[in-house]
């Protein structure tokens, strides 16, 4: 599987077809690592996104700590130049992509900012920047 470095999102059936890398870390343990600059390596799959946001008390408060982590350490993952995909239970695209989680729709501009372009059915893909 090759995908350009940058952040990837895609839902099962999408990363089914394109496969996942073997380092697999929950979103969790990621976020953790990120904040604490720890290592990372350079192909990289993260489960549990939706998850992690359907089952917070507050989803928009989780979105926005998910964004946060990933605009403060912009610059320690692009020094890395990983490519992280996301999988999740589905992506939809409804202008723009949109995770659907329980009774909510969260867009994908929330987390990544406007850099995350459609690739294909269920997969999105841009760049580190998400404040663009």
């Amino acid at each position: 599987m090759t995908l350009e470095i940058g952040y990837h999102v895609m839902s099962k059936d999408a990363a089914d077809s394109h496969g996942t890398y073997d380092d697999e870390l929950s979103i969790v343990e990621f976020l953790r690592r990120v904040k604490r600059r720890e290592e990372l390596p350079l192909d990289l799959t993260v489960v549990g996104l939706d998850e992690y946001i359907k089952t917070a008390d507050d989803a928009a408060e989780a979105v926005e700590y998910v964004h946060t982590i990933l605009r403060d350490r912009v610059n320690f993952i692009l020094n890395r130049n990983p490519v992280v995909q996301f999988v999740v239970h589905d992506v939809e695209h409804w202008k723009g992509g949109v995770i659907p989680v329980g009774e909510t729709d969260v867009r994908l501009h929330s987390i990544f900012g406007g850099s995350l372009d459609q690739e294909g059915p269920g997969h999105y893909a841009g760049e580190f920047n998400v404040q663009s």
